[in-house]
């Protein structure tokens, strides 16, 4: 496939262009690639030139000749004469669309007069190069044009404006692509809101009945003297009323972490003795604020990938302080199964970390601390396998 076919341009229609335009102002014409190759039919060909492109090596050294012409006039950037292989004058405009070189429109076929005459070309080396009978080569030297150097000009002016139609073809398709293109991402992404609106729609429930619920629960519990299911219960009923209802932002410390003791409240609950965990935060450091829910995916990423794996268990141990720099460090260290190394290095670096499941909820904590702090704080991950992982989250201090 060609770079005009990359571009969109119609070859069909450009032939058509071609050949009425050539015909109506009777200059020969042909369109190539960048390689030299023609990409459009010939036409108004002098005889000579036709004739010394019935030959197998002719057409090649023409083709190596166009291509030549085309790239130096790129170089130049501009329209330009010059003598061809045979020794009559060629004329060359390169096509250009969107800084990409497509091709050239080339022509011309002609002596200068007062500089040549159909005498000065060297029949007897083109009938020995290209093997072509030399009495054929005779018979169309007298169709060859001898014009001037200014009546050239028009010649030039031709092929420059044929070469902008076909750049502004591209243009225009290209532009009409890209809309299209647009058109259809928008409509899909449409499509995809209404999807997930529906979905939302689907799996909304209302706060009010979710909480009087879970409330009713707990009071069932009471009268049936299950003070551990009556304590889970409202365990459950906070923690979801603290990830529903919390509109702030950057909400304190120390209700993230009051949040996170719920989480891990009802896990050791379920686990019994195989789980259990330690939270030592600094208390000056609890008025502080941190982007809301960047702790929970972390701690659930401990729970289920580091501790539950294990049959014996595990502790989770969450730590906070002022670093001497003003900065604010906090690790979610657990002695879980740890993480292997080709993984932890996948999950260190941010272009892989949407790639791994276990991946998604750092990669989202980290994304959401570079939006809010800048790419110089963010989240790192040290590990063994079968010994520890340590999930250090880095961010400034705010009050």
């Amino acid at each position: 496939m060609s770079l005009l076919d990359n571009f969109k341009v119609d070859i069909k229609t450009l032939t058509d262009i071609q050949s009425r335009l050539a015909k109506l102002v009777d200059v020969p014409t042909i369109i190539v690639d960048p390689e030299g190759n023609p990409v459009s039919e010939i036409s108004n060909f002098t005889p000579f030139c036709k004739l010394i492109r019935s030959s197998p090596k002719g057409s090649r050294k023409c083709i190596a000749c166009d291509a030549e012409a085309g790239l130096i006039a790129v170089e130049k950037k501009t329209p330009r004469t010059y003598t061809c292989h045979t020794g009559l004058i060629d004329c060359v405009s390169p096509i250009i669309v969107d800084d990409h070189f497509l091709g050239s429109v080339l022509g011309g076929q002609v002596l200068i007069d007062g500089e040549q005459t159909r005498d000065t070309i060297d029949i007897k080396r083109i009938s020995k190069e290209f093997e072509i009978p030399i009495n054929a080569l005779e018979k169309t030297l007298h169709f060859i044009p001898v014009v001037s150097r200014q009546y050239l000009q028009n010649y030039v002016d031709f092929y420059n404006f044929l070469a902008n139609q076909i750049a502004q073809m591209g243009i225009h398709r290209l532009t009409q692509e890209k809309l299209l293109k647009e058109s259809r991402e928008k409509f899909q992404l449409e499509q995809q809101a209404k999807k997930m609106e529906l979905k939302t729609i689907r799996a909304q429930i209302h706060p009010h009945f979710l909480f009087n619920t879970l409330n009713t629960i707990a009071r069932m519990a009471l009268i049936e003297d299950a003070p551990k299911t009556e304590e889970l219960i409202y365990q459950l009923s906070n923690l979801l009323r603290y990830n529903l209802k919390n509109a702030e932002d950057l909400p304190r410390i120390k209700d993230e972490i009051s949040n996170i003791k719920r989480y891990l409240a009802i896990q050791t609950f379920r686990y019994s003795d195989r789980i259990s965990y330690e939270i030592d935060i600094d208390e000056s450091i609890m008025e502080y604020r941190i982007p809301s829910m960047i702790l929970q995916p972390i701690v659930e990423n401990s729970m289920i990938h580091g501790l539950e794996p294990k049959k014996e268990g595990g502790k989770i141990t969450i730590t906070g302080k002022v670093l001497p720099n003003k900065d604010l460090l906090i690790k979610i260290d657990d002695n879980g199964k740890g993480i292997e190394a080709e993984l932890l290095h996948m999950l260190n670096n941010l272009n892989d970390r949407s790639e791994h499941h276990t991946g998604i909820g750092i990669k989202n904590t980290n994304d959401r601390i570079c939006h809010h702090f800048g790419k110089e704080y963010s989240i790192k991950l040290e590990s063994q396998p079968n010994t520890f992982t340590t999930v250090s989250i880095h961010i400034p201090c705010i009050k």
